[in-house]
């Protein structure tokens, strides 16, 4: 038996909006395709047979967006334990075609893949935070170049959702129709 212990170090991403809690999350679940995803995109993977399927099945929920929604993990419990918290929800959201770019590269990037978005209602209620890990700190812990460029094309793929997400511009109609 043998055991290795691979040091890696991470970044955390931190997006501040004065928008409300619930319209950035109604923003990012639109981005994401939410609505469609357990009702076309998990009977789609199930039923898929080879790569084609998957990117084929993929494009017909999302077209041209990179991300798809996959699960919430909502954190309000935590108000129970410091009251005022707020609102606070990991989305689990990602791209199988743009996964697999990586995953290739070095399986042990999967401990990281799908990417997490953190989004939280500030504690004083003025607006929302978004968190999440930078893929390219995270996802490249090997030296290969082509790891390290796909790392990094989803650095930028995943901060131009969240700019999308809460661009003050954007309304939660314009995110529904994304």
């Amino acid at each position: 038996m043998s055991k290795t212990v691979t040091p890696f170090s991470g970044q955390l991403v931190t997006f501040s909006t004065s928008l409300p809690f619930a319209e950035v999350t109604a923003r990012l679940e639109a981005a994401t395709h939410k609505s469609a995803s357990s009702t076309a995109w998990f009977p789609a993977m199930r039923a898929a047979k080879s790569k084609e399927d998957v990117a084929k099945s993929l494009h017909e929920i999302i077209g041209d967006d990179d991300f798809i929604y996959f699960l919430q993990l909502p954190h309000n419990w935590i108000n129970y334990y410091k009251p005022g918290t707020g609102s606070v929800v990991v989305y689990v959201i990602g791209n199988p075609v743009i996964a697999q770019t990586m995953m290739v590269e070095d399986i042990r990037a999967s401990f990281n893949i799908p990417p997490r978005v953190l989004v939280v209602e500030k504690e004083d209620k003025t607006g929302t935070e978004i968190h999440y890990h930078l893929p390219s700190a995270v996802y490249a812990i090997s030296d290969k170049p082509a790891l390290k460029a796909a790392a990094e094309s989803l650095d930028g793929k995943l901060e131009a959702l969240i700019r999308k997400v809460i661009s003050e511009t954007s309304t939660s109609s314009e995110s529904a129709s994304m």
